[in-house]
């Protein structure tokens, strides 16, 4: 890799070799419930027949255009169980023992009915139809049935699938066993179903599907099972994760994630699709992906799938229909997705964070908390948006930094107490957000404001990189000396506090201390000791950069000679028999990424580097692109950005915080121990499109998690950083 060190604007920075982005295939899904027009809740049947869509449901079938799939109009009462196109523009269907047909004009046109409840239908390679009752295959065809085929003896029937090849398989219990069946020569001949290592299998098989090679693909109780559809399957070894020898690692790519597969439905595309009574599942290039929440489908409880010619998935659900489709984009317009996001419902006069809604389903009675971390989150966004402005040259950008960099020195300035920053500020005639719990008190500087105290270490980790990364990046003169003169009130008021915040009752905050004598003796610092170091040189070396002032750079020195705060810096990240922070994770890496620009002397580095390369490693396997970037923007090292991007691929595009369930998945590993909180891990983390919203701040481990109702959306500057800090640093061009 071709490393170029150069120094500009005070910052030392490293030049890679550049990854070129592609376009890419982003999930999304829209849903439709009665609301737009289906007759009932629970869509039990799903078909596409030309153009149009039809929906089956208890109380009848509905349809609409593909191209206009929120109009929906119930063309039928008939209650529909299966459906399937006709050819023509139509649809046959079943419902309890009745055969129908519905024309494009919406007629209505009863075919046949059976002397049982029909449990099957499918278009008939001879011609016709096949219906299946418990006792008997029949076919269809020209106003009568052509042919029948009775159950075999004590056994009834499940299911039944004629595949590509124009074989007939049916699977049918009896009060001991239950069996796949292929007919051959009228007659149904028992499927010895082993595997290519001679074992038998035995379960519940619920559906099957097959592919133009002729491949039988069953979905099962347990799984999905793969064969010939002759008597020779795939070793489930092969692909559910156990392993082949002793000595092989485990690999899950072709294990489902759920067991229960109730239906499959090829794409054009090569996808297939699975759904469950927990959600939906698609296997496309060997991997699978999940679907579960109201992220992607109004229900879990899938019945039936279809897939249209542009592969969409359009899915049948306890709750009403969803389509999940996967449209080419860049991430730049990821991007500008979040960008439109945060100014519609996300910007507090600078301030950028979370929104939240009394009612969900009000989409404009939205409220921006005034919250605990309004400095950091902010703080977040404004970096990302100057580094936009320094990678593009963006006056845009330039302006919505500008902005939000005012609303934080607002913070410092409104208390009235020199070099004190709030947690949040509220000018009183504002509307549109909520007031977080805490102190909160009238500002002595402005009546019309007032602010929260309390103010963490968070906030002043987030303060020190967003002061130093607009300083040097974006500021113009009158700005710089304002950042200046903000910088050496707060780091000031630290050195003459003993290292620590002093609120307006005169005592320290909780958080914010970084005393010696605390960090090093008191045992209630001790997972804090290396991080709080860390922040307290890093928070130095950027006031001795922006200042000149060469007081903070013997105050650096002091704490590193005399209270060794430079080794404690070094196992910073807190491993077990100590609890696993992660949020403190994030606040780590914001701190590394100013001091290590800024500082040049190489014993210093060393152990700085020391503590940089031990904290990416440990945070390695989760794929952040901040961590990743900002390791390999200090080091010049490969920094995986191929997986940095892999995340930022996956990101949401909807950022509510849907509930997410992943701890039932047959795909994962489970952790044998919980998390901080006492949450359910996975040895390995799951796709971030399938797990709950969250910031670098958060447990990427977490396999459950978010609101049943969506009642919170964040902001996307957890997406937006990264981005930006990677085209700056030239990681990654677009």
């Amino acid at each position: 890799m071709l490393i170029e060190l150069t120094l500009a604007a005070g910052l030392l920075t490293m030049q890679h070799s550049t990854y070129k982005l592609q376009p890419y295939l982003q999930d999304r899904s829209a849903y439709y419930t009665t609301q737009h027009g289906l007759p009932d809740a629970p869509a039990l049947a799903i078909a596409i027949s030309g153009e149009t869509l039809y929906a089956g449901t208890e109380k009848g079938v509905a349809v609409a255009k593909l191209s206009q799939p929120e109009q929906w109009r119930v063309v039928a009462s008939q209650p529909t169980r299966t459906l399937i196109p006709d050819g023509a523009g139509g649809v046959y269907g079943v419902g309890g023992a009745t055969l129908f047909q519905i024309t494009p004009q919406g007629e209505t046109r009863t075919l046949h009915t059976a002397d049982s409840e029909l449990i099957g239908l499918q278009a008939a390679r001879e011609g016709g139809l096949w219906l299946l009752t418990a006792r008997q295959l029949l076919r269809y065809e020209n106003g009568a049935i052509r042919e029948a085929h009775d159950a075999p003896t004590n056994r009834q029937f499940r299911w039944f699938h004629q595949d590509t090849r124009g074989r007939i398989f049916a699977f049918a219990e009896g009060e001991l066993e239950r069996r796949c069946y292929r007919l051959d020569a009228g007659q149904w001949r028992l499927l010895e179903v082993a595997d290519n290592r001679g074992r038998f299998y035995d379960d519940a098989w619920l559906c099957a599907a097959s592919d133009a090679l002729g491949h039988l693909w069953i979905g099962a109780r347990s799984g999905l099972i793969l064969g010939d559809g002759e008597g020779w399957f795939l070793s489930r070894e092969v692909y559910d994760g156990a392993p082949v020898a002793s000595a092989s690692p485990p690999t899950t790519e072709l294990i489902p994630p759920y067991g229960f597969i109730r239906c499959l439905a090829f794409a054009p595309n090569g996808d297939l699709w699975a759904g469950t009574p927990e959600g939906a599942c698609r296997l496309r290039d060997g991997k699978w992906s999940y679907f579960w929440g109201k992220r992607w489908l109004p229900g879990n409880q899938v019945y039936a799938i279809a897939v249209d010619a542009q592969n969409r998935a359009w899915i049948a659900t306890d709750r009403g229909v969803a389509c999940i489709e996967s449209v080419r984009m860049t991430l730049r317009e990821k991007a500008e997705h979040y960008e439109k996001l945060i100014a519609l419902r996300h910007n507090r006069n600078g301030f950028v964070t979370n929104c939240d809604w009394d009612d969900p389903n009000n989409p404009d009675g939205w409220k921006i908390e005034a919250s605990d971390n309004d400095g950091l989150w902010t703080a977040i966004y404004c970096a990302a948006q100057v580094f936009r402005y320094a990678a593009t040259k963006d006056p845009a950008a330039r302006e919505r930094a500008r902005k939000s960099m005012h609303a934080l020195l607002e913070l410092e300035r409104l208390t009235g107490i020199p070099g004190f920053p709030a947690r949040s500020i509220i000018r009183k005639d504002e509307t549109r957000y909520y007031q977080s719990h805490g102190e909160w008190h009238e500002s002595p500087v402005d009546p019309n404001y007032i602010w929260k105290g309390d103010t963490s270490s968070d906030e002043l980790d987030g303060h020190y990189f967003i002061w130093a990364v607009y300083y040097d990046l974006c500021a113009d003169d009158a700005e710089k000396e304002r950042i200046r003169g903000t910088v050496r009130r707060v780091t000031d008021h630290l050195m003459q506090n003993n290292w620590r915040l002093i609120d307006k009752d005169g005592k320290p905050t909780r958080w914010a201390i970084f005393n010696p004598e605390a960090i090093n003796d008191d045992p209630i610092w001790e997972e804090e000791r290396g991080l709080n170091s860390l922040s307290m040189l890093s928070h130095l070396k950027v006031a001795y950069h922006i200042t000149g002032d060469a007081k903070y750079q013997q105050a650096y020195e002091e704490l590193i000679r005399k209270h060794h705060y430079l080794l404690n810096a070094v196992t910073q990240k807190m491993l077990p028999p100590y609890s696993v922070n992660h949020s403190d994770d994030q606040l780590a890496f914001l701190c590394y990424y100013p001091f290590l620009l800024y500082e040049t002397n190489p014993e210093y580095r060393r152990i700085w580097l020391m503590s940089l390369e031990r904290s990416w490693q440990i945070e390695r396997p989760e794929r952040s692109p901040l961590f990743n970037f900002i390791y390999g923007a200090l080091t010049g090292k490969p920094c995986d950005v191929e997986a940095a991007v892999q995340t930022l691929q996956e990101w949401p595009l909807d950022l509510r915080n849907w509930e997410c369930r992943n701890s039932h998945r047959l795909d994962i590993t489970l952790d044998t121990s919980k998390g901080r909180f006492g949450e359910w891990q996975s040895a390995q983390i799951v796709p971030y499109s399938e797990r709950a919203v969250m910031r670098w701040n958060g447990n990427p481990y977490r396999l459950d998690g978010g609101d049943p109702l969506g009642r919170r959306e964040d902001d996307g500057s957890a997406f937006l950083l990264p981005y930006w800090m990677g085209r700056y640093h030239r990681l990654i061009e677009e």
